[in-house]
């Protein structure tokens, strides 16, 4: 009878992490922990976890093949496992993929893995606004309003004090003068504030994982040497309201293309260094590179006190 209940509750401490840890695992787990069982113990939903295991199967035969379609078109840039990630975190928390496509030919080219710690963490709300928040507190300016002694002109009475029926009036640099002086007018005021580096990249990666999972993130191959043009036409493919580009390549768009993009209002391209959590959420669609991805990676998990997780190898792109 012992024996039986410490099987009981090893089943039920099992199915506690049922839910945390992959199915492909869990099934695994089960099978060593019912082949260890000299009796049948009935057990509630092993016909459930089989027809699940049988439907993942199906899905795995499809991702293969869709892998080996995707192989033909770029051989062994993109589909190469570059991101070291720790036993734990495949465990728990296992990286995410995604398409990565072709920006010329919207085709997919292969699958890359997204860090778990930008990709795949809790959406905090309160994170992300705060993030927001402190930014727009940073960037806040407002209009200087001068005072009389500040204005330029001299000050020589305009009409005499009395006889003229009017109100009495010195200079046009009064306050009651249309363009005149603001008594106590604005000053420069700076109302930003520090933040803590965590925070700050606590709202980033929710941002990132929340525009992942909406399907709001784009990841294409490359962005580098593209021209204004070439960004409207791949807005027009997307039919998205506002689309930003994020590239990791320096310096982005020169000063007469800034100009001209200018007059396509929703199209913006920042890079790894300019990219902000505000631009972002002001877009309807973020649309990144392949090494500003990893480049964002790298910051996030610098900022953490982690080591360099993306390992440079020969297919990398650089």
């Amino acid at each position: 009878k012992q024996w039986y209940q410490r099987r009981v509750r090893e089943f039920q401490t099992f199915k506690h992490y049922f839910k945390q840890i992959n199915l492909s695992m869990s099934v695994a787990l089960l099978r060593q922990v019912l082949g260890r069982w000299s009796v049948s113990l009935p057990i509630r939903g092993v016909s459930e976890v089989a027809a699940l295991k049988e439907e993942e199967e199906k899905l795995e035969e499809i991702h293969q093949e869709e892998q080996e379609d995707a192989s033909l078109l770029l051989p062994d840039t993109f589909h190469t496992r570059s991101l070291v990630v720790h036993e734990a975190f495949r465990r728990f928390r296992p990286p995410r993929e995604a398409w990565i496509y072709g920006f010329d030919n919207p085709i997919k080219r292969g699958l890359v893995e997204l860090h778990p710690e930008v990709f795949a963490v809790n959406p905090q709300i309160d994170k992300i606004h705060e993030v927001i928040h402190w930014q727009e507190k940073c960037t806040r300016k407002e209009e200087i309003e001068y005072m009389r002694s500040e204005l330029p002109g001299s000050g020589k009475k305009l009409r005499p004090q009395k006889g003229t029926g009017s109100a009495r009036f010195k200079d046009k640099r009064a306050p009651n003068c249309m363009f005149g002086g603001k008594v106590l007018g604005k000053r420069p005021r700076d109302y930003g504030y520090d933040i803590d580096p965590i925070t700050l990249i606590t709202g980033f990666s929710a941002l990132c994982t929340t525009k992942l999972a909406q399907g709001d993130l784009s990841i294409v191959d490359t962005l580098q040497g593209v021209d204004v043009p070439a960004l409207v036409e791949y807005k027009s493919r997307l039919t998205a309201e506002s689309v930003l580009f994020v590239t990791g390549y320096a310096p982005g768009l020169t000063s007469s293309q800034n100009t001209e993009i200018c007059f396509h209002p929703g199209i913006d391209l920042l890079t790894t260094e300019t990219v902000h959590p505000l631009a972002m959420i002001q877009h309807t669609v973020v649309v990144m590179d392949y090494l500003a991805v990893r480049q964002l990676e790298e910051w996030v998990l610098a900022i953490r006190g982690e080591h360099t997780v993306v390992e440079q190898t020969a297919n990398t792109p650089v």
